[in-house]
């Protein structure tokens, strides 16, 4: 295989890593990228003990919101297949999983950290302990669906992980990727305007820096047709009304918390309208988050 020579233009620069606008492979990522046994320690013994000790009680705390959510998601993924075999790539606490067994479909998590794991077979979920890759998943397959949630961010080679999971779709497969919408308009904003410090570089954790577009042209590139692009609710908003949640963590819950209040009275009235503004938010580059749901041609 060739060496892909990663260059292009510095972006910023933070803990001796800078991250660069890679020509080579279209979107921005960190460099230099770590090495795989590096990555494999971190994620492994570290990820949530370290990098996100209070994660467990918070996603506990947030059940309802995630649950609201992950039916809005499932309810999507319904509209694009009949199947009903599903893996979760990076399943975590296993929420998205739980979501999906009380709708019905045949579910599987794959999830690398101990810590999740241990947490999701108290729940009494089928997970299996182990990174993502086809030789670690083929057994199991082949699937209607994979959805990969915060996951595409973290790994070293973005285009082979979304080859693997390729392999491992039945014809006309979905997949269902999450990932952080980075550098986005007004993050911009914050940044230039506001002085702002690219708070949304974390190069421990993130090494790929993905908006909806890099990511619709990575998909294309890899076999897949884009069939939704939808943004999550733009946290900068509150930045720019004045909360400085960056600098404050409990402001930053209470933010959160107001976000879900709006967002679970529009899953309960009207969550078609729900999807439509954050369409429409989508086309603009604004949103903290992306959600692709893309078909295998």
């Amino acid at each position: 295989m060739k060496k892909i020579i990663h260059k292009g233009k510095i972006l910023d620069k933070k803990e001796g890593v800078s991250i660069i606008e890679c020509i080579s492979c279209g979107f921005k990522h960190v460099n230099p990228i770590p090495s795989e046994e590096e990555l494999a320690k971190f994620y492994e013994e570290e990820f949530y003990s370290k990098g996100k000790p209070n994660y467990f009680k918070e996603t506990k705390e947030d059940l309802s919101w995630w649950m609201a959510t992950y039916n809005n998601y499932y309810t999507l993924l319904e509209t694009y297949t009949k199947g009903r075999k599903i893996l979760d790539v990076g399943s975590g606490p296993g929420h998205f999983l739980v979501c999906g067994k009380k709708r019905g479909w045949d579910v599987l998590g794959l999830e690398p950290s101990v810590d999740a794991w241990e947490y999701s077979k108290r729940r009494k979920l089928a997970v299996v302990n182990d990174f993502f890759s086809y030789e670690s998943a083929k057994q199991y397959g082949p699937f209607d669906v994979i959805h990969a949630s915060m996951v595409l961010e973290h790994v070293p080679n973005p285009a082979t992980f979304i080859e693997d999971m390729k392999k491992l779709l039945k014809p006309n497969g979905i997949i269902a990727i999450f990932c952080p919408n980075d550098y986005n308009p007004l993050q911009e904003i914050l940044q230039k305007k506001l002085k702002f410090k690219p708070w949304w570089v974390v190069p421990t954790h993130h090494l790929n820096y993905f908006d909806a577009n890099s990511m619709g042209n990575l998909l294309s590139k890899t076999g897949f047709e884009v069939k939704e692009s939808l943004s999550t609710f733009p946290m900068e908003f509150f930045l720019l009304s004045g909360k400085n949640y960056v600098k404050d963590s409990a402001l930053g819950r209470e933010c959160h918390r107001e976000r879900k209040e709006f967002e679970m009275n529009l899953y309960r009235e009207n969550s078609i309208l729900l999807n439509s503004i954050y369409r429409t938010l989508g086309t603009q580059g604004i949103g903290r988050e992306f959600i692709i749901i893309a078909r295998k041609k």
